[in-house]
């Protein structure tokens, strides 16, 4: 069986979905380091986390277990990511 050809895709050439509810997106930062990972939490409370040091994936419950458990095992801040002024 022969590998699929790899391609570059543009998300702006993707159709567009339409949904009722959709997931935030929100970043995890330290002081130090700035962004240090990211979180896609869903509509129902969950969510999934992914950090960028060792690339790795966790699943959780809520929002509440995101801001006080694993924001205290990474030491870091949970919040909604700003684009900075330079980065428009």
């Amino acid at each position: 069986m022969s590998a699929a050809k790899e391609h570059s895709v543009d998300v702006a050439a993707l159709p567009e979905i339409e949904v009722d509810r959709q997931p935030e997106l929100l970043v995890l930062a330290t002081e130090d380091d700035g962004p240090i990972g990211w979180v896609v939490l869903f509509p129902e409370g969950n969510f999934w986390l992914v950090r960028n040091s060792c690339r790795t994936i966790t699943h959780g419950s809520s929002l509440a277990v995101l801001t006080s458990f694993w924001a205290n095992v990474l030491d870091c801040e949970v919040g909604r990511p700003r684009l900075t002024s330079g980065a428009l």
